[in-house]
């Protein structure tokens, strides 16, 4: 039986993770941690019968949990505290937040090699899409350039997603593209119009009511495109890729970057 700790609990994320969780044989919710609805039983969250567990927005509560696991669903301005506390209090964790930066995920990194815990990041726990981006690794070295269109719901707070931040780090491990966002003889005539630039792929974020979440992969070369595209149009699509890497975490090093790691193509 695994005890976990639900972090961003009262969010879109963390209820819709909730409702299926609480269906497994073999885990236990064992505490919620969130900013609103502090003091509210979690079973209300999901419409079900009291549970006898409060959300709470305090460490302290979560230690007297005592879980095996923490699932962060938290957002850009928390995730980061949270990982460093759950390393310093030797809780295995799995983020599904985004937003981290760089840096933050090296310190992150180097952190947990010292500590006993398992920490596993995953951008996107949507298989398909940990496809796509598995599928545009292989594609890149065949063709002349790639851009990425990443389209969210109008709440996300960070912008580009951590998806297609992971899909340009991934392409230019296979082949580099630009080494600038703008080409020598290249301008904007309005600034920002040709997206953000990483990894030598430039990305357009799209922020509307209405989507969940999308991304396209647009590759070309002379005479061709390919277009690798993913959907997600309703948060079930998360729950196979977390259970996943629930049931798979013991198998995993200290410190694991990806979903991908658990897939085989």
């Amino acid at each position: 039986m695994k005890k976990i700790a639900l972090f961003g609990i009262c969010g879109k994320m963390g209820k819709s993770m909730l409702s299926e969780l609480i269906l497994e044989e073999d885990i236990i919710i064992a505490a919620g941690f969130d900013k609103t609805n502090i003091g509210t039983d979690i079973g209300v969250l999901t419409g079900r019968e009291i549970s006898g567990i409060k959300v709470t927005d305090n460490y302290e509560d979560i230690l007297l949990a005592k879980p095996d696991l923490i699932l962060d669903f938290t957002g850009p301005e928390i995730v980061y505290k949270n990982i460093l506390w759950a390393i310093e209090n030797k809780i295995d964790l799995i983020v599904g937040a985004t937003g981290l930066k760089r840096e933050e995920i090296e310190i992150i990194k180097e952190k947990t090699k010292k500590s006993k815990n398992k920490v596993f990041i995953v951008p996107n726990f949507s298989i398909g899409a940990v496809l796509m981006i598995m599928l545009s690794s292989m594609a890149a070295k065949y063709f002349e350039n790639c851009e990425i269109i990443e389209m969210h719901h109008d709440k996300k707070k960070d912008a580009p997603s951590g998806t297609a931040i992971a899909t340009s780090i991934a392409i230019s491990e296979k082949k580099k593209f630009n080494s600038s966002k703008l080409l020598s003889d290249e301008k904007e005539t309005l600034e920002g119009s040709r997206g953000a630039f990483s990894d030598g792929v430039h990305i357009h974020s799209v922020r509307l009511p209405g989507l969940l979440a999308h991304q396209s992969v647009i590759f070309g070369s002379k005479g061709q495109t390919l277009t690798i595209k993913h959907d997600s149009i309703d948060r079930s699509s998360f729950y196979p890729g977390l259970i996943l890497a629930i049931r798979n975490l013991d198998k995993l090093q200290n410190f694991t970057y990806g979903l991908d790691k658990l897939i085989e193509i």
